[in-house]
């Protein structure tokens, strides 16, 4: 198993943002060096959902006879809470339009044969609005891929983005996730080429859901918790070596600096 030291670290820093909005964030045993190799980027986040109204952390960890492990980087549980699985490269689009290795995977459990389709939404939606606070406050329907038949998108659906091995060039391989909401449904051709066998439907009405959450004000930080962010960038940065920062007689007057900065911008 390979970890990445700099999705770890991203992970952490997401953690953070996470707990911020409300999440219970906890971590698998092992995390930081678990991956199938170390090169993944976050630049997308991939969302999944097991199929399973119950959660199946070992799997996820582990994989399948039919696929090794691990299949995310984060689980998120049916009660909602999130779980960091691993930071190196994860098992989750596979033959898809936007590879593994430039993504974010992020398996949820459900939906429920009964009931809510979906109990843990709301904690989906404040994951996935974490990953774009993450990202810079970015629209989760921000387009990072347009020469296909369905546009790859910031916050990306399995099923946006999987096509058949067979053939490339076709969607309908995954159905996952199904929010069960009011969105786009495509059919038959698309452009470039692409068409769908049976009919999709996009997760729009999610990201309108994630992008309301962003701007809602709910994501706003305290001074502490901007302190404790920018003494932690502080620490990366000097990675243990102390230094003096010309004209700054102390850390915490730079921090002073930084903060009146932020409340100018």
């Amino acid at each position: 198993m390979s970890g990445n030291p700099d999705r770890t670290r991203d992970l952490l820093r997401l953690k953070d943002i996470w707990e911020g909005l409300g999440l219970n964030v906890s971590a698998m045993q092992g995390w930081q060096d678990r991956g199938r190799t170390g090169g993944n980027t976050f630049e997308v986040l991939g969302c999944h959902h097991t199929g399973d109204p119950f959660d199946i952390d070992r799997v996820l960890r582990d994989g399948r006879p039919d696929l090794s492990g691990p299949l995310c980087n984060v689980a998120l549980h049916a009660n909602g809470d999130a779980v960091l699985v691993a930071s190196g490269l994860a098992n989750h689009f596979g033959v898809a339009t936007w590879s593994n290795g430039r993504s974010l995977g992020v398996e949820a459990t459900g939906p429920q044969k009964t009931g809510t389709k979906f109990p843990n939404l709301d904690a989906y939606v404040r994951l996935a609005a974490g990953f774009c606070i993450f990202k810079g406050n970015a629209d989760p329907r921000q387009v990072v891929r347009d020469d296909v038949g369905i546009p790859v998108r910031l916050v990306a659906a399995h099923k946006e983005v999987a096509v058949f091995k067979d053939n490339p060039k076709r969607y309908g391989r995954k159905p996952d996730p199904d929010f069960d909401e009011p969105g786009q449904s495509l059919a038959s051709a698309l452009p470039h080429g692409f068409s769908v066998q049976g009919n999709l439907q996009l997760i729009d009405a999610f990201r309108d859901q994630v992008h309301a959450l962003i701007n809602s004000g709910e994501n706003d930080v305290t001074e502490a918790e901007l302190r404790k962010v920018v003494r932690e960038e502080i620490q990366n940065v000097l990675d243990g070596q102390a230094r003096r920062v010309q004209g700054i007689i102390s850390w915490e007057r730079y921090l002073e600096v930084l903060l009146e900065a932020a409340r100018k911008n």
